[in-house]
């Protein structure tokens, strides 16, 4: 763990006050550029968030009930609910609905507790959720809790998935990653990965949208993509995930996607609204024989074929990516990690005292990555390590940040970005749970009375709601960060949003 400076300012206390929660790579200087010579990107490079247009249609079907107190022999109405998710996914067809009630669930095999194959249409899409009001918990040690193969135009919404890491043997786990070869896969508790989005040898997923769940203690990482495109992944809570897996997890990582078409008018990838926090990888990633990741969210080898998946795609990822309104705070790597991917726009997030690992140094890294835009968030490393970093990197678009004690910078950090303290709203004295966090974020990160990040975003660069939903008003000043500070502004019934 890093040596922290002392300090009275609000913003350190909240560093104590967590502490409670927690039971690389040392980049060379970026090739960096700030906004002036970026003429070589001006035909791709967007000037302010683009549209995106992901959302389930057509939800007009059947909806088949779940409970833990039911039997895979009823029919699945509410009266007579199918027991397992598996039961309901094998019966599910395009514009059907999965509603899970309040209870446990446990994986039935050793792949996954909810496989998904079915694919939807584009005109009806198949939804799993949790019935309204409750909130059904996957308990696994499988090699996913839930795994979307090869399937497009799926909802997962509501579930909070615990993939039971407090019961794994760190001693066991590190003797496990040390000796691990790539291919021996059968103690499933050193892999386990909350939810994840993977091709199949037939198909290769688009169209996604994973929201409103909550993930915590996996052994591998929190929510995981591969070979998707078109995906949303909006207003998920991540929490001590990646800790023993040998395949160097993160909370949020977009892996080696594909191109389901060609479009750049749109946002292909959207990763929003989340809180991804205490991540961390505690044995060494089995390939480069240390430990690498661990980071709130990566954007990871979108741009290259690294040859671990054994297929004939190496095309370079062509779709635009949109990092908004997250929250990434005590992440063991990078608050935000974007290696070799390009086109990305990190937007009014909120980075805290993320790389808490030695050999971690910035709360945004830019590793081989091009044409990357940096506006409008609040990035507080840990005293004396970099605001955003990296190696290799051209095309760097970067202004209107609140940066709070960062040390060394590898490159410019653009305009109107101020080096202040942002003053936020501090924790109670005592949080010791998950569910505490979630419940007082809001109270804690929002930007209070005489903060330097109030009224000071670029209007260009206003994404139009904020983490929880308050609109951000465009005829009055935006503030940088995740959280819009409390306004009397009501928001409107027809309040605009960046979908299409």
């Amino acid at each position: 763990m890093k040596t922290r400076a002392t300090s009275t300012q609000p913003h350190t206390l909240l560093i104590g006050i967590l502490m409670a929660l927690l039971a690389g790579h040392t980049p060379c200087l970026a090739q960096l550029i700030d906004d002036a010579p970026l003429a070589r990107f001006a035909e791709n490079a967007p000037s302010s968030p683009l549209p995106y247009d992901i959302r389930a249609e057509g939800l007009n079907g059947t909806t088949y009930y779940v409970s833990p107190l039911g039997s895979d022999n009823n029919p699945g109405t509410l009266g007579r609910p199918l027991r397992t998710l598996q039961a309901a996914a094998d019966r599910a067809q395009p514009g059907d609905t999965v509603l899970a009630r309040a209870g446990t669930y446990s994986a039935q095999d050793s792949y996954a507790t909810l496989i998904i194959t079915t694919t939807g249409t584009p005109e009806q899409w198949i939804r799993y959720a949790n019935y309204p009001g409750e909130r059904p918990l996957i308990r696994f040690n499988s090699l996913r809790g839930i795994a979307i193969r090869g399937a497009s135009h799926i909802v997962i919404e509501g579930f909070e998935l615990d993939g039971r890491s407090r019961e794994v043997d760190p001693e066991e786990a590190l003797a496990h990653a040390t000796g691990f070869k790539g291919d021996d896969h059968s103690q499933t508790h050193f892999f386990s990965v909350g939810i994840r989005v993977e091709n199949t040898e037939q198909n290769l997923p688009h169209h996604v949208i994973i929201r409103d769940n909550f993930i915590h203690h996996c052994s591998g990482g929190g929510i995981a993509t591969a070979r998707a495109d078109y995906l949303l992944i909006e207003n998920n809570h991540v929490y001590k995930t990646s800790l023993y897996t040998p395949w160097a997890g993160s909370g949020i990582s977009v892996w080696e996607s594909h191109n389901h078409d060609d479009r750049q008018d749109v946002y292909r990838t959207v990763v929003k609204d989340n809180i991804s926090h205490h991540n961390n990888n505690l044995v060494p990633f089995w390939i480069q024989k240390k430990v690498t990741d661990g980071n709130g969210i990566i954007m990871d080898a979108l741009k290259t074929a690294q040859g671990i998946i054994e297929d004939d795609y190496t095309k370079p990822y062509s779709g635009r990516i949109l990092i908004a309104n997250n929250v990434c705070m005590f992440n063991g790597g990078r608050g935000i990690n974007l290696y070799e991917s390009d086109r990305v726009d990190v937007v009014h997030n909120t980075l805290y005292h993320n790389g808490q690992r030695e050999n971690s140094t910035n709360e945004i890294e830019l590793g081989r990555a091009d044409n990357v835009s940096v506006y409008n968030n609040i990035i507080v490393p840990i005293p004396g390590e970099r605001a955003i970093g990296g190696y290799q990197s051209t095309g760097l678009r970067a202004g209107h940040n609140l940066v709070d004690g960062a040390g060394k910078s590898d490159f410019t950090y653009g305009q109107n970005t101020r080096d202040e303290d942002p003053r936020f709203v501090t924790l109670p004295d005592e949080v010791a749970e998950p569910l505490a966090v979630r419940l007082l974020l809001r109270h804690t990160l929002v930007p209070r009375h005489g903060s330097p990040a109030i009224g000071a975003a670029s209007l260009d660069w206003r994404l139009h709601t904020d983490r929880v939903g308050t609109w951000r008003n465009p005829d009055r000043p935006v503030d940088i960060g995740a959280y819009q500070s409390i306004t009397t502004d009501a928001t409107p019934d027809n309040v605009e949003t960046n979908e299409e």
